[in-house]
């Protein structure tokens, strides 16, 4: 069974795999999509306290900022637990 984490939940510098999406920012999801972020693709948290709650992430060689509302959207699971 997957363990379904808050990216906020976890450590700087933690490798993750988005898993599903929280149904309560579904308005979120096709901007994660739109930015190649859908289930299976690993990511890296980056920093975690960027003003208005944005998070940083490295994703596919690129560092992106995500909103607030769009990290609250992501559900994943540290890779070492798969």
């Amino acid at each position: 069974m997957d363990k379904k984490i808050s990216i906020r939940e976890l450590s700087v510098g933690t490798a993750v795999v988005i898993v599903a999406y929280n149904r309560v920012y579904g308005g979120y999801v096709g901007t994660l999509l739109t930015k190649g972020l859908s289930r299976g693709k690993s990511l890296i948290l980056l920093d975690k306290t960027l003003p208005k709650g944005c998070i940083k992430i490295m994703f596919e060689e690129k560092i992106m900022q995500l909103s607030k509302p769009e990290a609250d959207a992501l559900y994943v699971q540290p890779i070492d637990d798969q």
